[in-house]
């Protein structure tokens, strides 16, 4: 199914779902104001302490239902699992709610929160076996269906066919074919009028442009919808987004499937959180600073040219850990080299001073990095930036799919032994899996993550 429509059908379902909730809230007062009558139980508060509550069971209910999967397009065992759903999206709401409660500190009778589930819940699997019931009938498929033509080459057009889902030849009443290399437009006209066509599918392989121009102009005439299949599948389809750019439309592959909303989210609060912590540390850094310049000779800084987003270089800051020149003895140690492929680490560095070792050891050499998070040029989380001629050795398109994203300060490498992972190939796996795992709630139990990692110094060396 298209995911416009899709969407739009959730959101429709949503909106109905949390409409019942909101009722069942209603519901749950009343009935448990008859149980008082009844059953002599104690008498509840007025409606109106329970009223300002309507909002948050609209919109818990149906979040719940949608983290359990339950708006998903249906299965052959659609019935028993939207059944399981239900019942425990109830349970899960009705345990959200106590605990709203418990945060506010509001008393409220747990008989109306627990009668809120049970009604809620009757209610939605009603409303969704109603629904499914309604679409399978023949005069609903008859306003569910768009009569569908088919333009392009017949052998194009039999491909898309069998490549449907069940769901979305459901969606498709099939009016025919029109083939524009072996036909004129007028036929394509004529055949928009007689089928009373609603949308077209234009398969834009092996068709000429002057052929699909004459065609898209027919059905803009017409008054038709038309959807274009360009014949391009090298990348997964929930990254691309149609777009305009020089008048014309374009189709917008993202490298990363994660919301836009999502990463502007991240880029917020990289800024936010660097910024206070800046702020909030800035003693600590001094002192190491100072620590650093009566240890060892040398700037307490140490800058250098590592590789950021998509290898555009940057100068990163580390607090100094090693003795002043240290860069120009790593050939001297090439083969102490500890770790399989382009990367150098070396176990027992003879270049770290006594106190790099503490400042590597707890991470507290990579802090002068918040400046870089502040400049745009790093994350909070991310994979670790490499020298730019480190990065000069990839040998593998997998291993420059790391520079998709910005580097990070801590990533999954930092929290999964770190120092103890000896092969670059390791390395890579951990951040592609952050790259396409990525998630708001993912960097949070990263960076919680590292702090035990970093005050133990777990896996550094």
């Amino acid at each position: 199914m298209l995911s416009h429509l899709s969407q739009t059908r959730t959101r429709i379902f949503q909106l109905a779902d949390g409409c019942l909730f909101a009722i069942a809230l209603l519901a749950a007062y009343f009935l448990r104001e008859a149980f008082s009558r009844w059953f002599h139980w104690p008498a509840l508060e007025t409606l109106d302490g329970y009223i300002w509550l309507l909002p948050a069971v609209a919109v818990l209910g149906p979040v719940v239902l949608a983290g359990q999967g339950f708006y998903e397009p249906p299965r052959p065992t659609q019935r028993l699992r939207s059944l399981f759903i239900v019942l425990r999206s109830c349970i899960f709401t009705v345990v959200g709610l106590i605990l709203f409660l418990f945060i506010l500190r509001e008393q409220l009778a747990r008989s109306v929160i627990i009668f809120v589930g049970l009604i809620g819940g009757t209610l939605v699997y009603v409303r969704h076996e109603l629904t499914a019931w309604l679409q399978s009938r023949h005069f609903a498929q008859g306003q569910i269906q768009r009569r569908a033509l088919w333009v392009g080459l017949p052998d194009e057009n039999r491909r898309l066919r069998e490549a449907l889902t069940r769901a979305e030849r459901a969606t498709l009443d099939d009016s025919g074919e029109y083939n524009p290399a072996a036909a004129p437009i007028t036929d394509f006209v004529r055949q928009l009028h007689e089928q009373a066509v609603n949308v077209v599918i234009l398969n834009l392989a092996g068709v000429e442009r002057d052929h699909a121009t004459g065609i898209l102009l027919a059905c803009a005439h017409e008054g038709v919808e038309v959807l274009v299949r360009p014949g391009i599948s090298a990348l997964p389809s929930p990254r691309v987004t149609v777009d305009q750019f020089g008048g014309e439309a374009v189709f917008y592959y993202r490298a990363q499937s994660a919301a836009l909303s999502h990463l502007f989210l991240k880029q917020i609060f990289d800024y936010i959180a660097a910024a206070l912590l800046l702020v909030v540390l800035s003693p600590l850094l001094l002192l190491i600073a100072l620590a650093i310049r009566l240890t060892s000779p040398g700037p307490a800084i140490y800058r250098q040219v590592r590789a950021g987003l998509n290898g555009r270089s940057f100068r990163m800051l580390k607090f100094r850990s090693m003795r002043a020149g240290a860069e120009d003895q790593q050939a001297e140690l090439a083969a102490q080299n500890e770790m399989r492929g382009p990367v150098f680490k070396v176990a027992n560095d003879p270049r770290v001073t006594p106190l790099g070792r503490i400042l590597r050891r707890h991470s507290l050499d990579e802090l002068p990095q918040l400046w870089n998070v502040l400049r745009g040029e790093m994350s909070l989380v991310g994979p670790r930036p490499l020298p730019v001629e480190e990065v000069k050795r990839f040998d593998s398109d997998t291993h420059r799919r790391r520079l998709s994203v910005k580097p990070g300060l801590t990533g999954l490498w930092q929290v999964s032994g770190r120092s103890e992972i000896a092969d670059f190939t390791d390395w890579v796996r951990l951040d592609l899996a952050y790259i396409d795992e990525w998630s708001l709630w993912l960097d949070c139990k990263i960076l919680l993550a590292t702090l035990p990692a970093a005050l133990f110094g777990r896996g550094a060396r």
